[in-house]
């Protein structure tokens, strides 16, 4: 039996090792990856704030309240959110620069130019909002939902810049010039043509489409969703196209949500009105269903880590992972991991989330549990078994959670275990070589 799982695990090994050899060597790829992994600290900074903000437990923020004697929990929470503000909030500003630094790197370029230049065409195709003839800058579009446009951006930028820097278009000036001085001289022109080329893009896209670039990337997007959001087989294409915008580092739930929160939460306020009325909600799913057990998959993972492991790294990041998860907070594991870009966990990455939805919809159509009320629109930070009571106002609620758990944890089980062998063996050829090696120095020593 040993012998068929062994040659099982070689075989998928065999199959996805040399496609993912091929994506980690491909430059555009990777610098995704990267610019995400450099943006990955401030999600799980700002996420600290926000489960401190909008704890799911009432009493608690009442708690809060009390200590500080503020008139009411909106005064500190607003405090809070500072921290957010500045993380989260312009998510799509600081993966531009991280994507434009990235890839600059690999293309053996300008680097701050690249950057500055970047963040400048980034910026000149967000249009500015306007309220009694002042102009600003709503944040809302330099935000996460900007993810997509960002990459884009900062991508095509710096291919643009490098091109017009190996064809030698620029100011050149005496070899006696200092570098320092002569380096934005010679910038000049590549950021110029940079510039100039998205400029055209804007007004294309303005004068000839009537729209913005972030509407239009997220609407290309976003639109066959809509079509998608009511049925069980929409949101199960839903998650794992979600799922598969994660994969490849982009944010799959900012690209998502845009189009989903309006449909999804039409749904709830349905539930919710035929339950004040004293009837059944009509809804399976709603943004309750999507939300509190439809998002069940990844949590497999950090629990399969934490049965598992031997290897020490996974060991970490199962402990470091285990307690955000409690919170639905799930960068440390997809960074830590890591599974972004990770193809030897391809399958369960993006498929557990769709099976987690696929039996909760039959639970819930066969009446084993009753449906979301409607009535407790709590955050998607509550953490699960907690949430699936309240959502449902039923134990079983509850259970139908901790159920989806056990599942999804089998299902990561064994690519789980497959990955942590490899690490493991690594490992202890590490310290096998570290002994061997500290030996010779006493050796020699003496």
């Amino acid at each position: 039996m040993n012998t068929e799982k062994m040659s099982l695990s070689d075989k998928i090994q065999n199959t996805v090792g040399p496609f993912a050899t091929k994506v980690n060597n491909n430059i555009y790829l990777t610098s995704v990856r990267d610019a995400m992994l450099a943006y990955m600290p401030f999600t799980f900074i700002a996420s600290i704030f926000l489960i401190i903000a909008f704890f799911p437990i009432t009493q608690v923020t009442d708690f809060i309240t009390m200590v500080l004697g503020t008139e009411n929990a909106f005064v500190w929470q607003s405090k809070l959110l500072y921290v957010n503000n500045a993380t989260l909030a312009v998510g799509g500003l600081i993966v531009v620069i991280s994507m434009a630094k990235s890839l600059a790197d690999k293309l053996e370029t300008n680097v701050l130019q690249c950057i500055i230049t970047a963040v400048v065409s980034f910026l000149l195709l967000t249009p500015l909002d306007n309220i009694e003839g002042i102009d600003f800058l709503n944040i809302t579009k330099i935000s996460a939902q900007s993810m997509f446009l960002s990459i884009l951006v900062g991508m095509f930028s710096t291919i643009i810049y490098k091109k017009i820097e190996e064809k030698g278009i620029k100011i050149k000036l005496p070899e006696s010039v200092p570098p320092a001085v002569a380096g934005p001289f010679e910038s000049v022109i590549p950021s110029f043509i940079v510039v100039t080329t998205f400029f055209i893009i804007r007004l294309i896209i303005e004068l000839l489409l009537k729209s913005d670039a972030l509407t239009l990337i997220n609407g290309t997007l976003g639109k066959p969703l809509t079509y998608l959001g009511g049925s069980i087989g929409g949101l199960v294409v839903v998650k794992i196209f979600e799922q598969f915008l994660w994969f490849f580092g982009l944010h799959g739930g900012s690209i998502i949500q845009a189009v989903m929160d309006p449909i999804h939460q039409v749904l709830e306020d349905q539930n919710k009105v035929a339950s004040l009325a004293g009837a059944i909600p009509p809804n399976i799913i709603s943004m309750s269903f999507r939300s509190h057990f439809a998002s069940i998959g990844v949590v497999g993972a950090v629990i399969a880590i934490l049965i598992v492991a031997k290897s020490r790294q996974y060991k970490e990041v199962g402990k470091i992972s285990s307690v955000p998860y409690m919170f639905n907070i799930g960068e440390p594991a997809l960074f830590g991991i890591p599974l972004m870009l990770n193809f030897l966990y391809f399958i369960p990455f993006i498929f557990s989330n769709a099976i987690s939805t696929v039996i909760a919809y039959v639970v819930f159509a066969l009446g084993l549990v009753p449906l979301p009320t409607g009535l407790a629109q709590i955050p998607w930070t509550t953490p699960p078994i907690i949430s699936g009571y309240f959502v449902t106002g039923s134990i079983r609620g509850s259970l139908l959670q901790i159920a989806l758990i056990a599942i999804t944890t089998i299902v990561w089980i064994p690519f789980v275990r497959m990955a942590d062998k490899e690490l493991y063996k690594e490992e202890k050829e590490m310290d096998s070589t570290g002994s061997d090696a500290a030996v010779q120095e006493a050796e020699g020593i003496r």
